[in-house]
């Protein structure tokens, strides 16, 4: 093998050897642009989930002082039952006497625990789902007001 040939050889190396490290740069390079093609897009998605949950945390009845108005209607309206089975209780005990002599059948006395127990059990049954926890909640609500399918002298009165 003569010069030449050796410089011919020596110069296909180098020129071999830069295709390589071209080759390289070039993958090297695509998948940095493939990369950050894919942050782009999950950035994208992200930014999507979260406007699509701040819309769903706004919408009428979820927000936060949507729940707080609710919740302290619902509590007037139990602190509300609570006193009238309180106050129907007082009078059936001053008025005991003339009740059994007027033979008075819808003057039984309404505990007020039960019917407290018993307004959120049937609330909590109405809406109850095997995800949400609120079967179980009317369960134990029930040792205090008795089974569902047995109606109260209340609720009895009112259909």
């Amino acid at each position: 093998m003569n010069e030449t040939e050796l410089m011919e050889l020596a110069r296909q190396a180098i020129k071999d050897e830069d295709t390589a490290r071209l080759n390289a740069k070039a993958a090297e390079l695509a998948t940095a642009d493939e990369a950050a093609r894919l942050a782009a897009a999950k950035e994208a998605r992200t930014e999507e989930l979260k406007a699509a949950a701040e819309e769903a945390m706004n919408v009428e009845g979820v927000t936060l002082s949507d729940l707080a108005r609710k919740f302290d209607a619902a509590v007037a309206a139990l602190a509300d039952l609570a006193n009238a089975a309180c106050t129907r209780n007082e009078v059936i005990g001053r008025h005991a006497a003339g009740i059994q002599a007027a033979g008075l059948r819808e003057a039984e006395r309404t505990p007020a625990p039960e019917l407290l127990a018993r307004a959120a059990a049937v609330a909590a049954n109405q809406v109850a789902t095997p995800a949400n926890g609120l079967g179980r909640l009317a369960s134990s609500l029930l040792a205090h007001s008795g089974p569902l399918h047995r109606t109260t002298a209340v609720e009895r009165a009112a259909r």
